[in-house]
């Protein structure tokens, strides 16, 4: 049931039906260290109208001693262990609210996140899309912030991108929420994802069935420790494939989504995006052994990195510039070096001060 949080803003009966009401999904397995901090950020929502229900699937930790020092205020599921996708779907039919956040127990929200989407509310959106300031195992700030936006893109950007590249800058998983119509009809797909989070059908599919808004702050912290799917603390040489093969069948149900809109989609898009070419870079230079692309050369990445530069997709000047630079010093650099290079891009902790600095003053990092 949804929970109205005393000491807000006095609202009439009248207006506070007209309120849209945020329900936070909170699938975990085995993060009894990082799921309290999860729930508290959930409750502590500046919102009128906020329900938090908490999936716990098969944990074999104390995950469900923490969960259930809130049962009072959230709804808790336990489940076998199912996997993330059905933690989600679970949550889902146990909810009710007009807007959907998945959030990720080893992230936190901000408080003021659902005021900020309600200034840009709009009924053609599919996905309001925030910053996340990324923090440490511990808590604390890192500087760095997903994505990186040197202005706020348009929706109608963000779908040429998709059309044209087969990607659009976004960030992870809790830094978007959904309103419930786009995810019960995007969980009514048919897909081979469901051994992967559900941000890998939402954020595929939102750019085909309506607006994805905006905004430019922070509202949520992604945590690095070492155990993420999508972040590296250090570098993983088997990871590349893995994201490699998860961009292309985020990007064939893609395919499948506009198919279905009437949406029409360049042949090998994904070829023209910097940042698919980036992990085919490293994967190919890192493990060709296990290199998921047969038939995959130098020759070829660069010459799809050359052509993908006069593509938009995202990036500033200088970030596209930067990017194409590295594909090609990865690509020719002695393998010590190459290395190196892949861990500055993938490992941000790894980089030197001094290439840092550059960074900023180039304007490739904020």
């Amino acid at each position: 049931m949804l929970k109205e949080i005393p000491g807000h803003t006095a609202l009439r009966d009248a207006e506070l039906a007209t309120v849209p009401s945020l329900s936070v999904v909170i699938p975990n397995h085995n993060y009894a260290a990082y799921v309290g901090s999860a729930i508290r950020s959930a409750l502590d929502i500046r919102w009128p109208k906020v329900e938090v229900i908490v999936v716990d699937d098969g944990s074999t930790d104390n995950s469900l001693a923490v969960i259930n020092e809130f049962s009072d205020e959230i709804t808790v599921i336990s489940q076998s262990n199912a996997g993330q996708m059905l933690s989600c779907v679970n949550g889902l039919r146990k909810s009710s609210g007009d807007v959907i956040i998945f959030l990720d127990s080893d992230d936190t929200l901000h408080p003021d996140v659902m005021i900020e989407i309600s200034s840009v509310w709009s009924k053609l959106a599919s996905k309001y899309q925030f910053q996340m300031r990324v923090i440490d195992a511990k808590g604390q700030p890192t500087g760095n912030v997903l994505p990186q936006y040197f202005s706020c893109p348009a929706s109608e950007d963000i779908r040429r991108w998709m059309i044209t590249t087969g990607a659009y800058p976004t960030p992870p998983g809790s830094g978007n929420a959904y309103p419930r119509w786009f995810v019960e009809r995007v969980f009514g797909f048919e897909s081979d994802f469901v051994d992967r989070a559900p941000d890998s059908y939402l954020l595929a599919a939102a750019p085909a069935c309506g607006d994805i808004v905006t905004i430019t702050k922070p509202l949520a912290d992604y945590r690095v420790h070492g155990l993420n799917h999508g972040a590296f603390l250090r570098l993983d040489d088997t990871r590349f494939a893995r994201e490699i093969d998860l961009t292309r069948r985020r990007y064939e149900f893609f395919l499948e989504v506009a198919r279905t809109m009437n949406l029409p989609v360049t042949k090998h898009a994904l070829n023209r995006n910097l940042t698919y070419l980036g992990l085919r870079t490293a994967s190919y230079r890192l493990r060709p052994d296990i290199h998921p692309i047969a038939r995959d050369a130098s020759r070829s990445i660069l010459a799809d990195g050359l052509g993908a530069f006069f593509y938009p997709q995202g990036f500033s000047t200088s970030q596209s510039i930067s990017l194409l630079l590295w594909i090609v010093c990865v690509l020719v650099s002695p393998s010590r070096l190459g290395r190196k290079l892949v861990g500055w891009r993938y490992v941000p902790a790894e980089r030197p001060k001094w290439i840092k600095s550059m960074l900023r003053r180039l304007r490739v990092l904020r």
